[in-house]
């Protein structure tokens, strides 16, 4: 089995940065542009990631997507962080795509696995809302249904 990857879990991500954290990964990814090294690059979308900000989450896994297709070496280690931000985006068949690419190569990934766990449980969770909200729009248009076929009536 090849070496597992050593991940944070995926309750890190939802610690965002302070502002003056991320302001300095920034910083320092701006100072190396339009050649920020790889390690900088990382740095600062697994920073953005952390981000409470739905467009700077959208921006780290843009540029986590761009180290997957560019660095080879990297893209076992990228597949785990794309999926937990697809993840926060709540993009769940994308998160799960990517963890379950990862859990392939690495079965054992812990990190990887309480992730799956995590889609999965939101996916059931956002389901069963979906669910309850178009249950919940037939009751009420069953309702204005049958008024308008009262008025109607009465009309008569």
């Amino acid at each position: 089995m090849p070496n597992t990857l050593r991940l944070p879990d995926a309750a890190d991500a939802e610690s965002a940065l302070k502002p003056a954290e991320l302001a300095v990964l920034r910083s320092q990814y701006e100072k190396e542009d339009p050649y920020p090294s790889l390690q900088t690059k990382f740095n600062y979308a697994w920073g953005l990631i952390k981000s409470n900000q739905r467009d700077e989450q959208q921006l780290g896994v843009q540029l986590l997507s761009d180290i997957f297709r560019q660095s080879p070496d990297r893209r076992r280690e990228c597949l785990y962080y794309l999926a937990l931000g697809h993840y926060k985006l709540g993009n769940y068949a994308e998160a799960r795509r990517y963890n379950d690419s990862l859990l392939e190569l690495e079965e054992g990934n812990l990190q990887a696995q309480s992730l799956k766990d995590l889609i999965e449980d939101k996916v059931q969770k956002e389901g069963l809302f979906g669910v309850a909200i178009v249950g919940g729009l037939a009751v009420a248009a069953g309702i204005v249904g049958g008024l308008l076929v009262r008025g109607a009536q009465r009309k008569r």
